[in-house]
């Protein structure tokens, strides 16, 4: 009896706390605040791998492209696309493969290749080729290919802008006179398009007009001859001035390596 007192009077105790515990929170007290874990930071975005290139080695193999077409690795494409199409491109040259150069050529090109297989020049000047040096770059985000013919002891330079995306198409760009004497340091390129600008403003200046020499025959010195006036030409200096060298002469080739390599 005295054991079960003793349980009752605990199990009052501790309902009293409780009840005493619940009265304090309602008095004013707060719970304390639950403090929540940051969300987990978002992942990394993992940039995709940029596609990889095959050696102009490998694909020369794989191709069985001419082995006078040399393009340095460091002057190659940067796809593997753009790299197979330049290395068919030249290889034609080099084979004198004219079926399968016309169809990468563009359409005012592919005129003037029907003309030169006509006259039997593409035939000829193809077969004198001994090498063909290339090398790639990009002219205000064109891209473009400079190749030098080694045919015979000369030298003709080329160079072209060029598409890809499924059919390659390769366009002439002009030749000014005397390129390969004037093309200086390492990007080439840009320098072939910087002096065909000066060539261009050149043509596009008026021609000169000069004022003949003017005498006047009404004076006469003392012995009766007559005297030469102001601005009169000196005996033995032609008159006039010499004509302006036309655009388009054609290019003599210098002697001296080409620039296939650094």
């Amino acid at each position: 009896m005295t054991q079960r007192k003793n349980t009752l009077a605990l199990s009052l105790a501790v309902a009293a706390g409780s009840l005493m515990s619940t009265l304090l929170v309602g008095c004013g007290e707060e719970p304390p605040a639950v403090v929540q874990a940051p969300p987990p930071p978002p992942p990394k975005a993992v940039a995709p791998e940029a596609p990889k290139l095959t050696s102009i080695k490998d694909l020369m193999a794989k191709y069985d492209i001419d082995q006078r077409v040399t393009l340095p690795e460091e002057r190659a494409p940067d796809t593997d696309e753009a790299r197979i199409a330049v290395l068919k491109f030249f290889d034609a040259f080099a084979r004198g493969n004219a079926d399968a150069l016309k169809p990468m050529l563009s359409a005012p090109d592919q005129f003037q290749l029907d003309g030169m297989i006509e006259a039997g020049s593409f035939a000829k000047s193809t077969a004198a080729i001994t090498r063909i040096d290339v090398r790639c770059g990009k002219q205000d985000s064109s891209n473009c290919t400079l190749a030098v013919f080694h045919v015979g002891e000369g030298f003709e330079p080329q160079l072209w802008s060029y598409t890809t995306g499924g059919k390659a198409e390769f366009d002439a760009i002009a030749t000014p006179p005397g390129i390969l004497n004037k093309l200086s340091g390492d990007n080439q390129i840009a320098a072939w398009f910087e002096v065909l600008k000066l060539e261009l403003a050149k043509a596009d200046e008026p021609d000169e007009s000069p004022e003949m020499p003017k005498q006047d025959f009404t004076k006469e010195d003392e012995g009766g001859q007559p005297t030469a006036s102001e601005g009169d030409v000196p005996a033995g200096v032609p008159g006039g001035l010499p004509g302006k060298r036309m655009p388009g002469a054609p290019i003599k080739a210098p002697k001296g390596p080409g620039f296939g390599t650094k």
